[in-house]
């Protein structure tokens, strides 16, 4: 307690010091249960761009565009060679939405950036009947779910290449891995469910998961072999091809990114470290 003080005047109003507002003044806090609504399965999307990367991927992408469902928490990818590519990646995501899922996308949600918000976008939400939502500027946790989403796979991409010793160039190999793998893990915010299991109404399968960038075998195919050739080549796990349902692996000795089902798997061994002297 102190002693001598008065008390305001309840008539006077309160007074607010205009040195303390420019010097001391900040951001104001963002509730996280603003927005209490339950939203249906692909009702809500989240938007939001990471990039450029330092390095170009493999096939040239500089760019990671992610889309995030507010109700399951599934995530789906894009590896982008420029922004302008996000457009019709959208476009084809609700779409396939509602074709494969029978989901309406009501709702998007992005942080107002041009390549988000064209007028050919603008024209496309307009006749789908899709509100479009966009977040404050300079207050990026409006738009937190995109943001922690794109920090979240980066964190788990960049802790897979060290741990295979790759180099920055699979970076989008990584991301996309990352995603299949974050859809198929147990949520709390789902009930300890997957975004998987919510998605497709089944539990997923993870007995075909192995270690990123760890040792594979690939058989070379009969028509493309001599009797006397090796019939398998040594590779690199990158990931999963889930149209086929095959395997994404880099071929060292031709050195570029191959499709097969016909793998076998070494996790106990990482060639990446060893890979430069193959690719100078």
């Amino acid at each position: 307690m102190i002693k001598d003080a008065k008390a305001p005047s309840k008539s006077s109003g309160t007074s607010v010091c205009r040195g303390c507002q420019q010097g001391k003044m900040v951001q104001k806090p963002f509730p996280s249960n603003r927005d209490k609504r339950n939203y249906d399965t692909f009702e809500l999307l989240h938007f939001d761009i990471c990039g450029p990367m330092e390095e170009n991927s493999l096939g040239g992408s500089k760019y990671l565009l992610l889309i995030v469902d507010e109700a399951s928490g599934c995530m789906k990818g894009f590896c982008l060679r420029a922004k302008s590519e996000s457009e019709d990646c959208i476009k084809t995501y609700i779409m396939k939405v509602q074709t494969q899922f029978g989901k309406k996308v009501k709702f998007v949600r992005h942080d107002g950036a041009r390549e988000f918000a064209t007028n050919s976008l603008k024209a496309f939400y307009e006749d789908e009947g899709i509100e479009q939502q966009t977040t404050v500027p300079y207050a990026h946790q409006t738009n937190g779910t995109a943001e922690r989403a794109i920090r979240t796979i980066v964190t788990i991409g960049r802790s897979m290449l060290h741990h295979a010793k790759l180099d920055k160039c699979f970076w989008a190999e990584a991301a996309m891995t990352a995603i299949y793998v974050k859809n198929r893990l147990p949520s709390p915010k789902i009930e300890h469910k997957t975004p998987f299991e919510i998605v497709y109404k089944s539990k997923p399968s993870v007995k075909h998961m192995c270690v990123f960038g760890c040792r594979t075998y690939i058989l070379t195919p009969k028509e493309k072999r001599l009797k006397w050739d090796p019939k398998a080549r040594a590779g690199i796990f990158l990931g999963y091809e889930e149209v086929s349902k095959a395997y994404r692996l880099y071929d060292i000795e031709a050195g570029q990114v191959v499709i097969s089902r016909d793998v076998n798997f070494d996790e106990c061994r990482r060639p990446g470290r060893r890979l430069a002297r193959y690719r100078r």
